[in-house]
């Protein structure tokens, strides 16, 4: 992974439980690459499933679960999946929809 790929700031969020409400509490902010599944991708991917508009990129992160969300400035990515290429811990790609 290149270090000029990664020039979209994103910040990771959990699911916290406070007082009876859900609230979104951020874990960390890093930098990304965001990869919206373009054109023969996104056709591809929808006739597997309908979940996957995305990928984002980042340096590898041992704490990331499926269950967190990502905010990129106003916008809410919901995480669908994450994926260490070649199991390796240099890159975890992020799978991600748009949240309503």
């Amino acid at each position: 992974m290149r270090a000029g790929d990664l020039r979209h700031r994103i910040t990771l969020q959990r699911r916290s439980v406070a007082g009876g409400l859900d609230t979104w509490a951020d874990v960390a902010t890093v930098w990304a690459a965001i990869e919206p599944l373009a054109g023969n991708q996104y056709y591809q991917n929808l006739v597997a499933t309908t979940e996957v508009t995305g990928r984002i990129r980042i340096r590898y992160r041992p704490d990331v679960r499926p269950e967190w969300r990502v905010k990129f400035g106003t916008r809410i990515l919901a995480i669908v999946g994450l994926v260490s290429p070649k199991e390796a811990t240099r890159e975890l790609h992020i799978m991600y929809r748009e949240a309503l």
